[in-house]
This record gives C-alpha cells, structure tokens and sequence, in this order.
C-alpha cells in the first residue's frame, strides 16, 4: 500500500512540476517587447515626418510594440489613452489642448515593455481678443470682446483683466470665446484695450479703438452730416436709446420704402485708402429693432462705379434691440483696382430699397473708415 501512495506521490509531483514548467514557458512566451519609435507623422499624410504641431492636431506615431500604450505626454501633458486609435503600427491621437508646467519638447510614450521619448514641439498659440461687440459702449456700462484661448489659459475673474489705457478692470464673466468687462466711468476715447492673464504672465490687444474717432465720416454730432440725403431721419431718438447722442432711426412702415436715401454725406478719404482700400474696413453701430428679410443696401461713391449690394445676411446681429458694432470691407465701396478718376471719390452713401409688407426699423451711428488689424 504504501509503494502504491509512493507512487501516487510521485508522479503527482512530476505533474505538478510539468504544469510549473509550462506555465513558466508561457510567462516567457509573454514578456512585453520594448517598444520602437520610427517616426512621427501628419494624420493625412503617413510618410511626412513632422517635428513640430499645433494643439489639437491629429498625428500618427509609427514603430512597433506600441499597440498597448499606457501613458503617452507631450511635454509634461497627458494623452487621454481611451481617445487614441490604434492600426498597422501606426497610434493616431491629437495633441492635447492644454498647457504644460513644464516644457521639454518631447514626446515620451511608454508601454507595459518599456517607453521612448522623441523630439517634439508643441506650438502653443498666445491668447487672442477679436473684437468688441460694440465699440461705442458707454463709460459704466458693461462691455463683450471676443477672443480666443480663454479656456487654454485659464482665464477667470480672479486672474485676468482688462486695461483700459492704465485702468484696470476686472473681467465680469468668461465665455469660451468671450469676456464681458465695466468700462471705466472715467476713461477717454479713441483708445486700445488690453487683456493681461496674469496666471501665464499673457496679454492680448484688441483689435479697433475704443470710441474711434480718427477717419470718422460723421456720427451726426460733432463731426456733422455734410450732405441732405437721408438727414431727415437724423436726431437724438429716444427708441432705441442713443449709443452716442444723435443718430439715423430708419423707419418705413409696411408700404415699403421705394428708392431712398439713409445716408449722403462727403468724406475726405485719403490717397492710400483710395488706393489700397483692402486694407480697411467701413464701421458703424447698428440696432436692428425689427429684423429684415428681403430689403438691401447699396453702399457707393456717388455714381463713381456700380454700388456694392448690401443684403440682409450681411446685416445678420445677435440680438434684436441691442447696439453692436457692425463692418464692411472698403473694397465693397471702393473697388480694388479702380481705374476711374479718384479725385472724384469723396462721398459716402447708403441707399436703401424696402419691399412693401417689409416695415423696417434700426438704428445707425458713428460711421467711419478704420484700418483692419
């Protein structure tokens, strides 16, 4: 009997053993390769090799063993791993959007057998302002000015705001692509405004003046209406309420308007916007009260060359009943190219043609003649 346990002993220990040695096979069998770096490329082109991206692009990593990347940083900023895509020796993922404590330029990816690093520069774009949404909004009151990046540099209320020619003001709110802000009760006019981030030590100019006054064609006060068309629906209106003293209330009832004038008035342009008039753009504030389908514009130089066609869709505002700065560019008042007689453009018109069953009623003020930025 106990030869016969011996040997059940033995040969369950000789099973036993074989099982350990091929478990043992099957751990070597899956120890992770180290992976290989071959190159990094642009997501539509495979055998471009790119150096350097922006936030937000998609590129392709190729090498090999790289299928079960665990980590993968750009500087010291982590991919989302569940967001990568992976084919054929070829990782797609985007570059994150969001801003490194520490910059090395590299990539560094790592795997269950190993990691690589490659030399790789993140262009980081600097915060941005595009624009105010009424450049004429008055002292105390509160002011929007759009921009960029306010998420990448983590602007709040606490670490950004806004100057206006050494004065300081708080930001108010922060929008993804904007920011709303108190203008002073003091500051003056025709000048820049600038937002200072102070967690990235950032700043950004906004694009226009603040109250611009330097190739005013005429805001209907101090800088009078030197025609007589269209002056009839000039005054200081109280419906909508002024954005700056007198303005033109366009009001036609559902008859319709027929052939009228808005606006007719002289302006001294000067040589370089007759000649290059690519390079600046007609601004004025507008307030839609009621909105228009199927009225249009011409804005022109008195029967120097056909009049540019303004339709409803270049009108198009945020909100009815709100005063908000609107643009056109000069080239749509003074062709690029114009071969005709320029001594002959000094005027600046805007006819209007309402349909009947269309009434209209807006607002427009402080038309001028500013260079693009």
């Amino acid at each position: 009997m106990n030869k016969i346990l011996t040997t059940i002993y033995f040969k369950l220990l000789v099973i036993g053993c074989c099982v350990l040695l091929v478990f043992a096979c099957q751990d070597d069998e899956f120890v992770p390769e180290a992976p290989v770096f071959s190159k990094i490329t642009s997501l539509y082109a495979l055998d471009s090799v790119i150096v350097s991206g922006e936030m937000g692009d998609w590129i392709a990593i190729q090498g090999q063993n790289i299928s079960e990347a665990k980590e993968i940083h750009f500087n010291d900023v982590a991919v989302a791993i569940e967001e990568t895509y992976y084919e054929d020796d070829i990782l797609y993922l985007q570059v994150p959007i969001a801003m490194p404590t520490e910059i090395d330029n590299k990539v560094k990816l790592t795997t269950e057998g190993g990691s690589f690093d490659f030399n790789f520069t993140v262009n980081i774009p600097d915060i941005k302002l595009t624009g105010m949404f009424n450049e004429y909004t008055a002292p105390g009151d509160t002011m929007k000015i759009y921009g960029e990046f306010f998420d990448l540099y983590e602007v709040d209320t606490l670490n950004t705001v806004v100057v206006f020619e050494g004065k300081e003001q708080p930001v108010i709110q922060v929008g993804s692509n904007f920011i709303t802000v108190a203008v002073p009760e003091d500051v003056t006019e025709n000048i820049k405004i600038e937002l200072v981030n102070k967690k990235y030590n950032a700043s950004a100019v906004c694009p226009g003046y603040y109250r611009d006054r330097q190739a005013l064609v005429t805001n209907f006060d101090d800088v009078p209406y030197t025609g007589t068309s269209g002056v009839d629906y000039v005054g200081l209106w109280e419906n909508p309420e002024p954005v700056d003293g007198n303005y033109s209330l366009l009001t036609v009832g559902s008859e319709g308007s027929g052939w009228s004038y808005l606006i007719g008035t002289g302006f001294a342009y000067t040589d370089d916007m007759k000649d290059h008039p690519e390079k600046y753009e007609v601004k004025f504030e507008l307030n839609m009260i009621l909105p228009i389908m199927n009225t249009h514009f011409y804005l022109y130089n008195y029967w120097n060359h056909a009049p540019a066609q303004i339709t409803p869709a270049d009108l198009v505002v945020q909100s009815l009943g709100v005063w908000q700065t609107v643009r056109f560019p000069l080239e749509r008042l003074i062709p690029i190219g114009f071969e005709g007689n320029k001594d002959y453009i000094g005027s600046f018109n805007i006819r209007i043609e309402s349909p009947a069953g269309e009434p209209l009623k807006m607002g427009w003020d402080n038309f001028r003649i500013s260079l693009k930025e």
